[in-house]
């Protein structure tokens, strides 16, 4: 019977963390360059022994990204743009590299192209200095050209393997082993006057959150039903026990 209780209460859990990850999904649905996540699951018994004592049930064991490409949207922004393919833009995170796929750029007063959290976009000769009132173009090779200058290309990178990647904030990656080996992404095209919307998909979001709350109803019945059950067996020892 408590058995039966720790594998209810396990699942409820559960499946209110993943009702978490799913709003928090759907909260990011107009995050520029925002990649879903979806929980997966993991058995305790799978890590246990096979003692009746071991704790059992289900936890949220982490969260898969998603890091498939977001529909392109036109902004007519000459600092806006798009990755169309695998990649990620490189900004200044501290002491190492971060990775985005948000490439709503701006410049800051010092003539630095800056993203929206006000970190340094990189290319691939280190920071890039635009001159007051230049006008910006940037080809699909990330080449960046002011008046017609160009001032250096934009650092685009790939990962083999991207599970790596460690989320920080709603729309930043960094290598969460630092020990991963990036590469130039010459697969990726930058579009200019682009952003990359979120991938995440209001509908598919909301069904799976249906079916979440479903099962969270479930496990909440079978604790009450064992709960009841434990109590009206106490009720009914109480005689016996005089």
């Amino acid at each position: 019977m408590i058995k039966g209780l720790y594998d209810a209460a396990s699942g409820l859990l559960s499946e209110a963390r993943a009702h978490e990850i799913r709003a928090n999904n759907l909260a990011n649905i107009n995050t520029v360059g925002f990649k879903k996540d979806t929980p997966f699951f993991r058995l305790l018994a799978e890590s246990s022994s096979s003692s009746s004592n071991d704790p059992s049930g289900v936890v949220v064991g982490g969260t898969a990204t998603d890091f498939s490409q977001g529909p392109l949207r036109s902004t007519g922004n000459s600092l806006d743009l798009a990755l169309d393919g695998d990649g990620f833009f490189v900004v200044q995170f501290g002491d190492k590299e971060g990775y985005a796929r948000a490439g709503n750029f701006k410049v800051d007063p010092d003539g630095k192209l800056m993203d929206q959290n006000g970190l340094s976009v990189l290319a691939e000769e280190g920071e890039l200095s635009i001159p007051a009132g230049a006008q910006v173009t940037i080809d699909s090779n990330g080449e960046v050209f002011t008046d017609g200058n160009s001032i250096g290309v934009l650092k685009v990178m790939t990962f083999d393997d991207t599970s790596v990647l460690k989320k920080v904030g709603s729309s930043l990656w960094v290598d969460g082993t630092e020990k991963a080996e990036p590469k130039k992404a010459t697969g990726a095209k930058v579009q200019q006057r682009f952003l990359e919307s979120s991938n995440a998909n209001v509908i598919e979001e909301m069904v799976s959150m249906i079916d979440e709350m479903r099962r969270y109803e479930a496990h909440q019945k079978t604790i009450r039903s064992i709960l009841d059950d434990t109590i009206g067996r106490t009720i009914d020892s109480l005689p016996s026990l005089k």
